[in-house]
């Protein structure tokens, strides 16, 4: 990397540091590099069909960054703000000139739910989505199924189930569309 060159290190890969990485790449002076735990991109807003029906929800960092954002599989350890360095878990350490935090979020059981802890299958990330679909294949045909949530995700992966033959049943707290009150005003 030519020493006039801005070095950007983006930690994540998902939605947000790909389209940062490849934003940033475009750039003669910048040099960027992504840093993932992954060695593929998880298309999170596919993972219930990645249950159902098996499609891998993942793209190969190839067909979705630029191609010269450069991409280290690992995870960071630790980010020195002061000295402007991250070590990874591998031990290797990136200097960067700027840093972009891009890791996403996860999901977590629900306090107070009984059972959750030890029976619920979160399908927000890809390794999660890939126990459930296990937990399925397990399952007889015909076992039922309970899913949690009836916004987007949870209607859509019960549609889904249904239409393998499943018996589902869907929960939700609030009835389904049911406006929420936003400081903002109504919804």
């Amino acid at each position: 990397m030519p020493t006039n060159q801005i070095h950007v290190v983006v930690l994540g890969g998902g939605y947000a540091g790909v389209m940062a990485a490849n934003r940033l790449e475009t750039r003669d002076d910048v040099a960027v590099t992504l840093v993932n735990p992954r060695p593929h991109f998880v298309e999170r807003i596919r993972l219930h069909q990645m249950v159902v029906d098996g499609d891998p929800a993942t793209q190969t960092f190839t067909t979705v960054l630029n191609p010269g954002v450069h991409v280290v599989v690992d995870s960071a350890e630790h980010i020195d703000v002061a000295a402007r360095r991250v070590r990874l878990a591998s031990g290797s350490v990136l200097d960067y000139d700027y840093l972009i935090y891009a890791v996403g979020s996860t999901s977590v059981t629900p306090a107070g739910v009984p059972g959750a802890a030890e029976f619920a299958y979160p399908i927000s990330e890809w390794e999660q989505a890939q126990r459930l679909r296990a937990r399925l294949a397990g399952l007889p045909p015909r076992a039922p199924v309970v899913v949690v949530g009836a916004g987007v995700f949870g209607s859509w992966i019960a549609y889904l189930l249904r239409k393998t033959g499943r018996s589902v049943t869907l929960l939700e707290a609030q009835s389904p569309g049911h406006a929420r009150a936003s400081s903002g005003g109504e919804t």
